[in-house]
Formats: structure tokens, sequence, C-alpha cells
């Protein structure tokens, strides 16, 4: 029977975790002036997280498998709360740099044991519905700060915002702590080394497909959204506090989509569509987004679509983690290698998307998003094969490849 407690418990961790990435960006202009701190420093501050989960997310799932899924989001939420505070108390950027590593590393460990602990606790015909549900952590997490952000900085400043953060993660890690899980079975495979995992994850196609396919999505939607405060401030003269939460109404629309591909994956829509159409969406939306011939309020419009269709992607994916991993206890390593390929897109999508900005103007930005999705839309395709080569099979006991 499905653990819908326990799938709540996680999303809630995760949206708890999520805090920390959106309590960044709207404090800013004020870390910059107590602190401070220059516009390329601010970039790490905010990027940190993607740039360690770019480097070592596989490392870290391994060590989420070897922990146990259920401890490793206890810790992960420990490391967030702890490196808050530590961050709230303190006014040099070296500590400052360092507390934020310490959540750096507490938030990809949440982000890649959720997966497992979520598996673990559903049956397979509500696996697509629940990992739909874990997909609205980072557009719930992030849109709720940047909303609540312009309340408190004016009255508390930064540290108020870090500290708003880390109590909020004190009731998951609860929570967690005092949630009863069965004993976890044996797999029939004697313990794994790091090395091995890695072997066995990265030795597989449907690995690195599914990767490149987050990261060809990660590329493109951080690069829109990563813009939309400067073109709703620039390009259409609203305040900063209007266009922060207009921002992050239209980031939280992402989870509408997430909900949305879990409903069509319950009904048995194959993985590739789910992940191809929203590729054909976000190539269309982002020509309107960054069309100067069309009014305004088609463009903000246009940018929500954008997320709710973008939503059904990551869902689709996140649903396919314990599907596709190689075995039931390396979940956490699968998803950290999947996850990698969703941060490498978030550090260098942006990166890319300036450059080309800067050499051609504003009208080159959805061609290279039509370029990134486009590839996307080839690895569906991939994966349609797969799934194709396993529903030709079906009495074959081996997991998919």
């Amino acid at each position: 029977m499905t653990r819908w407690g326990h799938v709540t418990i996680a999303v809630l961790g995760g949206i708890a975790a999520a805090l920390h990435i959106g309590k960044v960006p709207p404090a800013i202009p004020m870390l910059r002036s107590e602190l401070g701190i220059d516009l390329v420093a601010a970039g790490w501050l905010m990027g940190l997280v993607s740039a360690l989960g770019a480097a070592g997310g596989i490392l870290i799932g391994r060590f989420t498998d070897y922990l146990t899924h259920r401890r490793a989001m206890i810790l992960g939420l420990a490391l967030l709360i702890a490196g808050s505070l530590i961050g709230a108390l303190t006014h040099s950027q070296t500590v400052i740099f360092a507390s934020r590593a310490l959540e750096s590393v507490g938030l990809i460990m949440v982000s890649v044991a959720a997966p497992g602990l979520i598996a673990a606790s559903v049956e397979p015909r509500d696996m697509g519905l629940a990992f739909a549900f874990w997909g609205i952590w980072v557009p719930v997490g992030v849109s709720m700060m940047m909303m609540i952000s312009p309340f408190l900085l004016p009255s508390f400043g930064w540290q108020g915002s870090w500290i708003f953060a880390a109590l909020l993660s004190i009731v998951p890690m609860i929570a967690l702590l005092v949630m009863r899980v069965p004993e976890q079975q044996g797999t029939g495979h004697p313990a794994t080394s790091l090395l091995t995992a890695v072997k066995l994850t990265a030795s597989r196609p449907v690995s690195w497909i599914l990767s490149g396919i987050f990261a060809v999505y990660s590329a493109s939607f951080m690069s829109v959204f990563g813009f939309l405060p400067t073109l709703l401030i620039e390009e259409m003269g609203i305040g900063l506090t209007a266009a922060s939460i207009l921002t992050a109404l239209a980031v939280l629309a992402n989870g509408v989509g997430n909900l949305i591909g879990g409903v069509f994956a319950r009904w048995g829509a194959p993985r590739w569509v789910l992940i191809g159409g929203p590729c054909v969406m976000l190539s269309l939306t982002a020509f309107i987004v960054f069309g100067h011939s069309f009014p305004l309020w088609m463009r903000y419009g246009a940018s929500v679509l954008y997320a709710v269709s973008g939503g059904v992607l990551p869902a689709t994916i996140m649903g396919s983690l314990p599907v596709y991993a190689p075995r039931r206890d390396l979940v956490g390593t699968f998803s950290g290698f999947v996850m990698q390929g969703s941060n490498i897109g978030q550090v260098f999508g942006p990166m890319l998307l300036a450059s080309i900005v800067a050499a051609s103007g504003w009208h080159g930005a959805p061609f290279y998003i039509a370029a990134a999705t486009g590839l996307g839309l080839v690895l569906a395709l991939y994966l349609r094969q797969i799934e194709r080569r396993i529903a030709a099979a079906p009495h074959e006991t081996a997991r998919p490849a």
C-alpha cells in the first residue's frame, strides 16, 4: 500500500531545502552592500549549489544509498539548518561562502535521497503521481521564498531570510526523525563499492539520456527565468517587488506542470511523449517571451505557459529514476548521476545565453532555447527506442537498460 504520509514528508523536506535556493537572489543587493560582495562573487553565491552538484552529484548520491535515504534527508536538512544559521550570524565573506557550501551539500543530499525514500513508499501504479508530487519541491520552495522576501528583507535584513529558512527546515526534519519506515529488505547483492556503483550507473545508455535531457531542460529553463525579472523591470516598467512576485508566480506555475505530468503518467502516457512534447512547447513559447513585437502581457503569459509545459518534463524524469536505476539499492546513485546533468545545465545555460545576447542581442535568445530543447527532443526519441525494446521483451527479468 502506498504510504502517502511518507511521500508528503519527503516533499515537505524538499520544499524546505528549496527555500535555501530562493532566499539568495532577493538578498543579493543587501549582501553586496553589507559584506562588500562584488557581482561575480554574488553569482557564485547563487550558483554554488549547482556547481557542487555538477561536480559531485553521483558521489553524494552513492553516500545517500549507503546511509539510507531517510537518514540522508535528515542529515541534509541538518546541514541546511546549520549552514543557514552560521551564515546569519556572520559578517565575513569567507564564512558566508563556507556556510553556503555547507548548505549546498545538504541541499544536494535532500534532492537525491528523497526519490529513493519515495520509491520505497509507493506502489508501482502510484509511482508517476508520487514523483510528480515530488517535482513541486523546487517551484514551491523557491517561489514561496521569493514572495516572502520583499516583506522580510526591509524589517529583518538578509539575516531574517536565512533564519526563516532554517526554522522552517526544522519541521520536516522532525517529521523524518519520528517517521517509521519498514526494515530495508535485502537486494540479493553484496555491499557495492563506490566504483562498482558508478560503473553500473554510467554504463547504461539510459543514464546518459536522462541526464542529457535534464541538462538541456535546466539550461533553457534557467536561462529564461534567470532573465525574466530583468525583462519585467527594464521592458515592462514594473517595480522590483512586483517583478519578484510575478516571477515567483511564474515559477510556481512550474509546479502545476509537475502535477499535470504525474496525471498523464498515471494515465499511461509514454515517457518519451511527456518529454518531447514539452521540448516543442518550450521552443515555441520562448519566441514569444523574447519577441519584442508581442504585447508585454502576452510575453509574460508565454513565460507562465513556458513554466507549466516545462514542469511536465522533470516530473517525468524523476518518475523514471526508480524504474531505470540499475538496482533498487542504487536509486540514490542513479538520481545523483541524473541530477548532475540538471546542475550542469543550470551552471552553463545562463552563461551561454548571456554570451549569445551580448553578441547578437535578445533576438538570438529564442534560437538558443530552440537548439537546446531540440537536442532534448532528439534524446526523447532515443528514449522511445529503449522503451519500445523493453515493451517488446516483457518477459525478461532483467531491469531495463
